[in-house]
């Protein structure tokens, strides 16, 4: 978590210093909106996001071929055009913006949370089912 908010931070960081600054401020309209959000807003979009990316690692390790593929990139695409909360990702665009405030590290914690518990509802799901359908 730390050593990718360094490399979004850097990234950012050198963005800023190139011909293509100006996304700094489109990440400024995206951040504003985050932060405006409800934390259970952010919440339910970064369990989704955290599902997405289950889906996709899943996907990605059990198919095979060009199915592993189409996986990830159907399951990132997905969460992109849905506008989940991806807290890695967030942390590229809080840093773009310049935007570092306690509320955004709250609610980057938050997206943390959410990311994680929507990576475990799966597992726990499929676990639940499959040991509900073994006799006794």
């Amino acid at each position: 978590w730390c050593g990718n908010f360094m490399g979004t931070g850097m990234t950012a960081l050198l963005l800023r210093m190139t011909r293509i600054s100006g996304l700094s401020e489109r990440a400024a309209s995206l951040v504003d909106t985050k932060l405006t959000d409800t934390p259970l807003s952010i919440l339910i979009l970064a369990v989704f996001c955290g599902m997405l990316m289950f889906i996709g690692v899943d996907g990605f390790k059990t198919l095979s071929d060009i199915g592993r593929y189409i996986a990830v990139f159907m399951a990132v695409s997905v969460f992109i055009l849905c506008g989940f909360e991806h807290c890695i990702a967030n942390m590229f665009y809080f840093s773009l913006a310049g935007s570092w405030s306690l509320k955004m590290l709250g609610y980057l914690l938050l997206m943390t949370a959410g990311n994680a518990l929507g990576g475990m509802l799966i597992p726990l799901v499929r676990k639940a089912v499959s040991a509900g359908s073994k006799p006794v």
